[in-house]
């Protein structure tokens, strides 16, 4: 018994680690909360119409471009990533799997 409380306490004060219990992977990587998009260096100029991650942000803010003129600027729910390709906010592990942000194939 002496040792079960002692445990219990310990554990006790432990901060929750959802991401253990979830089985989700460890160590994501280092993205601010977001209250709103923050002011960035993305244009329109030259691209079609559509949505665009904006890389400055590390995806986390995405656009919509008409006509060559920014329309909207979105903010992904956090701990989501914009995906070009399906234009929706992933979970940022899926998308680190399925391209590199880095990568200009859909930017």
């Amino acid at each position: 018994m002496r040792y079960g409380r002692a445990l219990a306490t310990a554990l006790s004060q432990v901060p929750y680690d959802y991401y253990h219990v979830l089985h989700l992977p460890h160590d994501p990587p280092l993205y601010p909360v977001l209250e709103k998009a923050p002011p960035t260096e993305f244009t329109c100029a030259g691209r079609t119409r559509g949505y665009y991650a904006d890389v400055h942000t590390g995806c986390q803010v995405y656009h919509f471009c008409w006509r060559h003129r920014l329309v909207s600027t979105d903010l992904c729910a956090n701990g989501t990533l914009f995906n070009e390709q399906f234009q929706v906010s992933w979970l940022y592990f899926f998308l680190s799997s399925i391209f590199n942000p880095r990568s200009k194939k859909f930017f």
